[in-house]
């Protein structure tokens, strides 16, 4: 069972151009994405399609969504990361979904696994589409983006990662619509 968590929500829109120009490293963010063992194996992991990778230049503005998330334990095991994200995801990416719908546009979703299969291999794997590309979107990591940079030169807001098998005082993830 996940632990009770409190959440901060921010926002910000941003230019596309200026946004690619300050944050985006393909290369960089690759080669890391490159060293993960979902690389190649997950429809919302690189390597993208080109089409996917050149669809930020389509639009002028990204509105970013960072959620910053608070456990109420400061002694909770990192092991309860993934699951205090996932709630959030499962509450935001369908927010997110709509605002696409709305505008037109286009969404980055968080990072971590899809939420779609769970419990299942992604077809991926087998050579096979998406069951569910309808709703299954890249992360702005695999677009080459460095969310660290993000977070701090847009939100003022550092980046925390756990220690000797804690979560820390906070978990933050990053979204965006691109409009």
């Amino acid at each position: 069972m996940t632990q009770k968590v409190s959440t901060r929500i921010l926002r910000a829109t941003l230019p596309v151009t200026e946004f690619a120009r300050k944050f985006r490293s393909e290369r960089s963010v690759q080669e890391l994405c490159g060293e993960c063992p979902n690389y190649g194996r997950r429809w919302g992991c690189p390597p993208l399609s080109e089409a996917e990778q050149r669809c930020v230049a389509d639009y002028e503005q990204i509105e970013l969504w960072v959620v910053q998330i608070f456990p109420s334990s400061s002694d909770s095991p990192i092991s309860e990361a993934y699951a205090m994200i996932n709630a959030q995801r499962e509450v935001l990416e369908p927010q997110m979904l709509a605002r696409e719908a709305e505008v037109g546009g286009r969404a980055a979703l968080f990072t971590g696994m899809c939420l779609h299969c769970p419990g299942q291999a992604c077809e991926r794997v087998h050579g096979k589409p998406c069951r569910h590309s309808d709703l299954v979107r890249p992360s702005l990591e695999a677009l080459g983006f460095d969310l660290g940079r993000v977070v701090k030169e847009v939100f003022d807001i550092e980046m925390l990662w756990g220690h000797d098998g804690r979560v820390p005082a906070y978990l933050t993830i990053v979204g965006g619509v691109f409009l």
